[in-house]
């Protein structure tokens, strides 16, 4: 295409002379994905963010942001789709934060990923490590267990509960139907809705820090059909009670409906008082052929069907014979410390949240498991104080390691350094790292290999299809 300066109405060409400015319009070719889902482009050499876009689009996009090595653009029209692009099946796509990439066609989401995976392990880890296949999920529709719903008011005024508009924290809009929640979740959303409108329930305000619904939480057990409805609010108020008591009438599967209390200003799902309103405080869900109460603030896997494939690549990648004693650091409620005592002659499990102990100790006693134990404590201090690991570990300490195994699956932030430094002291025989995010991923690995391991299989699991996350199991043994 022949280079020319900005048109008339304001929209230049692809490879125009003129540096790439905030608000310049320009067509773009979409070449690839970047890490976190948005699509990427390149002008003269700089690379573009752009937003709602795919690979292989043409499109019309705005550049809202412009720095020294790259520039971020918002497309505002596709002037030719991809052939990658399939019809979505949800009509909040266009707006919605979630599942940006139901439009996107499933194989290619899965090609898209794998890649991401091994360019993280290159460039962030600087390991050749063999990737298998991504496992891909079988449901690609109502597969998510639980999902946090926000409160909030339109330009209007008018009380909203739903999702939060893609770049918005603060913009929650009416949400119809969700396709990658279960069914009887949306139905829950719109009753509660309804609830709050008809008693004038004020929405809890960011900005002013005021009003009293902030978040509407539902899970399910997939296999057990229990159903809990977790109301988050600013304070009590008594036609909370009257909603539960109407909630649980009109679904029969709601089992539990609890209120969470939160006075701080975060925007976050968890209260620092619960509640039970109505039903139990728990529900059941099974993984892995064992029976898991599930509270309102426990952590679980939000895909249940392919949970249970991730705990099979953990389970393979920690090769156990029966008499191994493991370490499970980050260990929530015991999904997988649990199913790993059932293969080993002892597990203990890390885990700082207390509520999450209490449940990993009831799973264990309902599942009949007498030896696995729960330390409860920061990752950091529990390896330091109840084995000894202290900053500076001595090499007699680390010569005949009493963990035969290490399993960690952490947060999206990866490894502590000081956790990861004491777990390389520890030095056991092997270790296998379960990660939600491929970059934190890559750099803690490659910190590993540095030092006393090495990587002999990755296998990444799609858990959310139609969004750029993946989740991956990394095997790990030690090399003397």
């Amino acid at each position: 295409m022949e280079s020319h300066e900005l048109s008339p109405a304001g929209i230049s060409p692809l490879a125009g002379p003129a540096p790439l400015r905030k608000g310049q319009t320009l067509e773009l070719e979409i070449s690839d994905l970047a890490y976190g889902g948005k699509a990427l482009a390149k002008v003269e050499g700089l690379v573009v963010f752009v937003e709602n876009a795919l690979p292989g689009d043409r499109v019309l996009a705005t550049i809202y942001r412009r720095r020294r090595q790259y520039a971020e653009a918002r497309a505002q029209r596709i002037l030719v789709p991809s052939s990658s692009r399939v019809p979505a099946r949800c009509t909040h796509v266009p707006i919605c934060g979630g599942c940006r990439f139901q439009d996107f066609d499933y194989p290619e989401q899965l090609r898209h990923k794998q890649t991401q995976v091994q360019d993280c392990l290159t460039h962030l880890g600087r390991l050749r490590a063999p990737v298998r296949p991504v496992l891909p999920a079988p449901k690609l529709f109502h597969y998510r267990n639980k999902m946090e719903y926000s409160f909030g008011r339109d330009e209007s005024g008018r009380l909203t509960l739903g999702l939060h508009q893609r770049g918005f924290f603060d913009r929650p809009f009416d949400l119809e139907r969700c396709h990658i929640a279960t069914p009887v979740s949306s139905e829950i959303v719109a009753f509660t809705r309804a609830f709050a409108l008809r008693e004038s329930l004020p929405p809890y305000d960011l900005r002013r820090h005021s009003g009293l619904l902030r978040f509407l939480v539902v899970r399910e057990g997939i296999r057990t059909g229990e159903v809990m409805v977790n109301i988050v609010a600013s304070e009590p108020h008594e036609a909370l009670k009257r909603l539960a008591a109407d909630v649980r009438s009109a679904f029969p599967n709601v089992a539990s409906v609890v209120l969470n209390l939160t006075r701080r200003k975060a925007q976050v799902a968890v209260g620092e008082e619960e509640r039970v309103l109505a039903g139990a405080p728990s529900i059941l869900e099974r993984l892995g052929g064992l029976t898991f109460e599930i509270s309102s603030n426990s952590f679980f896997q939000t895909n249940t069907e392919q949970a249970d494939r991730l705990l099979e690549a953990a389970l393979e990648a920690l090769a156990l014979r029966g008499g191994e004693r493991v370490l499970d650091v980050y260990a929530g409620t015991g999904t997988f410390t649990l199913p790993i005592a059932k293969r080993a002659t002892e597990v203990i499990g890390i885990e700082s949240s207390e509520i999450a102990v209490r449940d990993g100790e009831r799973n264990a006693a309902r599942n009949e498991i007498t030896n696995a134990v729960f330390w409860r404590g920061e990752a950091l201090e529990v390896l330091r104080d109840r084995l000894g690991l202290g900053d500076r570990p001595s090499t007699a300490a680390i010569a005949r390691p009493t963990i035969d195994a290490v399993l960690v699956d952490p947060p999206r932030a990866g490894l502590h350094a000081g956790v990861l430094s004491r777990l390389i002291h520890l030095g056991a025989p092997r270790l296998v790292y379960i990660s939600c995010n491929p970059s934190t991923l890559g750099r803690d690995l490659g910190l590993f290999c540095e030092s006393r391991y090495e990587v002999e299989w990755i296998q990444p699991v799609d858990m959310f299809p139609h969004t750029p996350h993946i989740e991956c199991v990394a095997a790990l043994r030690r090399v003397d």
